[in-house]
Parts: C-alpha cells; sequence; structure tokens
C-alpha cells in the first residue's frame, strides 16, 4: 500500500507540473493578445498625418474658347492661333471654373497678344522656333492659370476667411509656385511680419496690398495684407492647385 502511494505521489506531481505550465503558456498568450489590441488602439488614437497633394491628370483642353488673331511684327501679315493644353490639377474642373473668370480671359489673351505680336511670320513658319515659342507662352500663361491660393478658399483671388489676407497686386509674376498644402505663410498680424518657409522675415505697414516675401530659394510671393485679421498669429497655406504640363498647336494660320 505505502509502495503504490509512493508510485502515484510522482505522477501527481508530473500532472500538477503540466497543468502549471498549460496555464502558464495560456495566460502568456492572452498577455501578448492584450498587449496587441492596447498597441493597435494606441495607433488609431493617434492623429493621422496629413496626406500629400496629389495631382490628377493628365488633362486636355482648348486654352482659348475662340480663336485668337493678332498682326505680326515687321510686315503686313497676321496670325490667326488656337492651341490645346495638357494640365494636371487636384481637380479636372478647377480648369473650366478659371476659363469662365473674365479676369482671367482678359489676362490670358494679353499674353497671347503680346507675345505673339511680338514674332515675325518667320519665326512662326520655322519648325525649330515653334517649340521655343509654345513654351513661351506656357511659363507666361501657367501662373494665370493656375494662381497661387492663399488659404483654403476655392477662389484663388478671394480673400482668405481665417487670416483676412489676400493675393498681391503682383501675384502673377511671384515665382513661389509649389502645390497648395506643402507649405505655408508664418503671419503674425501684432508684430505685422510674414515669414515663407525659411525665407527672411518682412514687415508691412497698414493697408499694405502688394507686400513681397521670399523663401530661403529667393522664390517670391505677393500678399495683400489690407484686410488682415487683427491679432491674428499662426500659418496659413499658400500654393497652386494645378499645372500646365504641355502646349500644343491646334491650329495656325498666317495669311
Amino acid at each position: 500500500m505505502a509502495d503504490e502511494e509512493a508510485q502515484k505521489a510522482p505522477a501527481e506531481a508530473q500532472a500538477a507540473a503540466k497543468s502549471g505550465k498549460k496555464k502558464l503558456i495560456a495566460f502568456g498568450g492572452g498577455g501578448v493578445a492584450v498587449l496587441a489590441l492596447a498597441y493597435m488602439a494606441a495607433l488609431m488614437a493617434l492623429p493621422g498625418e496629413q496626406a500629400a497633394p496629389q495631382l490628377k491628370g493628365p488633362f486636355v483642353a482648348p486654352l482659348t474658347e475662340s480663336k485668337v488673331q493678332v498682326n505680326l511684327a515687321g510686315s503686313k501679315s497676321f496670325l490667326v492661333v488656337n492651341f490645346n493644353l495638357i494640365y494636371e490639377a487636384f481637380d479636372e474642373a478647377y480648369y473650366i471654373k478659371r476659363s469662365l473668370d473674365p479676369v482671367y480671359v482678359a489676362e490670358l489673351t494679353d499674353v497671347l497678344v503680346d507675345i505673339a505680336s511680338a514674332k515675325t511670320r518667320e519665326e512662326f513658319s520655322d519648325r525649330v522656333n515653334k517649340p521655343i515659342i509654345l513654351e513661351e507662352i506656357r511659363q507666361a500663361v501657367d501662373p494665370l492659370l493656375f494662381p497661387v491660393h492663399i488659404g483654403e478658399g476655392d477662389d484663388a483671388t478671394a480673400q482668405d476667411e481665417v487670416s483676412g489676407l489676400a493675393p498681391g497686386i503682383s501675384t502673377h509674376t511671384g515665382t513661389f509656385r509649389p502645390l497648395q498644402g506643402e507649405h505655408v505663410l508664418k503671419v503674425d498680424a501684432i508684430a505685422r511680419t510674414l515669414t515663407l518657409q525659411d525665407g527672411a522675415q518682412v514687415t508691412w505697414t497698414a493697408g499694405d496690398s502688394d507686400v513681397r516675401v521670399e523663401n530661403g530659394l529667393g522664390q517670391t510671393l505677393f500678399v495683400d495684407v489690407s484686410n488682415v485679421v487683427e491679432g491674428f498669429q499662426g500659418e496659413v497655406p499658400v500654393g497652386v492647385r494645378g499645372r500646365m504640363r504641355r502646349l500644343l498647336w491646334n491650329e495656325v494660320l498666317i495669311q
């Protein structure tokens, strides 16, 4: 009898040990699951990073609603021309809105007439020179079609509702043209200062409608501060909402 009990003791101890291991393993697995859930919850609680702005396209559209007629330089000849453009934008409809803006249409016509009227019949007839003319026009039209927005508003010429800032009078001559959402303009209406990226801090006077600011690369932005919100201090997003990629001849007639 004593021998039987002596034999049972090691077996019971071994069974108890196995049971303890199972409990330990079960507890460990549960602990890992709890930690994993806690980690996932922490990730969900963290604020997500703002997605970088993305251009859509390319899209194709006529540059002007109708043909443009211009007298050429150095002769009595005149040019009748129209173009197609290839562009990218945050929204394809952006181009349609711009093309209906009478100010943009007037500025576009002025640029096309100014460039074309300075060219001769020979320059427009030269195949080698034609791509050069197209690129000259593209560079001149791009800041008109896709101007820099100051603030989040859809209208590029409107005043920002948050800061009261607006594009300056000389905004079309500015060379700062990143996509909107990539950079901000730092504003201190109390100290009357503006800072663009890593550029020098610029001060303004009350009522100024064309303050010139630069970033560290020397790229320029013109800002109207005449209606700035009193006491405003903060960052205002600045940038364009699209880009002209190429300009294409649609029709060229010289007479």
